[in-house]
């Protein structure tokens, strides 16, 4: 069956954390941006979501680093921060998604690491209490190394989606796809608070055409360039492989200074 559903949005915390901090105009077209996604997501009949995520030493540390892990719990839990003025739920998983995608990409030639336990953290629960406030489709979190060097390649992470869109689309159910960060921002790093706008608009216009090879394209350096955040990005360079060259729209795009972040939000109408 089709992809039902794709987008991809920042999760800065101070979307929800400190929404105010923001100008009016442009906390109004972020939130708008959000409230368009949302719709769309209620009228795409979809039944659960994979979602493209960054791992913030909420689960792992130095100790286990790897490029990416599949969620395969029962259940999941957030948001762990408790000033994001997000209250604590709980989410169903979808373990034979999960199961599912972990044995495709080890038959593929990709080695994800999985886990039965996870806590979800802002980067997963910002978007999603915005785009699925109800919290009522089970999800699949896919996990990426944003933070511990060497992050996997842009080029890896279009092979990974592309696995994942293949699985999404050969399913009976409608499957939903999310992917969350990025766009610039250094968050606690020499360069906090500046937003490279240039940057961001080049990414987004290579994601709303769908130029995989621009994107695979993006080395270490490049995310680095635009602040260590910038590496949340590799999970929607994963979303453009899963969609096979579907086209994108960007919703909204605001280099918001007191959220320290190039804010942007994308749907994907041609895949559904």
């Amino acid at each position: 069956m089709p992809i039902s559903f794709a987008c991809a949005a920042s999760h800065a915390p101070g979307i929800t954390a400190w929404a105010d901090a923001a100008p009016s105009a442009q906390k109004e077209r972020v939130y708008g941006a959000f409230d368009n996604l949302r719709a769309r997501l209620d009228a795409s009949g979809t039944e659960t979501l994979v979602v493209l995520t960054s791992e913030h030493w909420a689960n792992f540390f130095l100790d286990h680093m790897g490029a990416f892990c599949v969620g395969r719990a029962e259940t999941y839990s957030g948001p762990i921060e408790p000033w994001l003025k997000i209250d604590k739920r709980e989410l169903e998983g979808d373990p034979a998604l999960a199961t599912e995608i972990v044995e495709t990409a080890y038959d593929h030639g990709i080695e994800p690491s999985f886990a039965y336990e996870l806590q979800f953290d802002h980067g997963t629960m910002v978007p999603l209490s915005l785009i699925m406030p109800k919290m009522d489709r089970p999800v699949v979190p896919v996990l990426f190394n944003t933070l511990a060097k060497p992050q996997p390649s842009a080029r890896r992470c279009l092979e990974l989606g592309r696995l994942i869109g293949e699985i999404a689309k050969r399913s009976p159910r409608r499957i939903g796809l999310i992917a969350t960060g990025g766009l610039s921002h250094d968050p606690g790093e020499r360069n906090h608070g500046i937003i490279d706008s240039d940057f961001d608009h080049r990414f987004l216009s290579a994601m709303a055409d769908a130029d995989a090879e621009t994107l695979a394209g993006y080395s270490r350096a490049d995310f680095a360039a635009a602040g260590a955040g910038a590496f949340e990005l590799l999970s929607w360079v994963a979303l453009t492989g899963a969609l096979g060259g579907a086209k994108g729209e960007v919703v909204a795009y605001e280099a918001v200074q007191p959220w320290a972040t190039g804010v942007g939000l994308m749907t994907f109408p041609a895949a559904a």
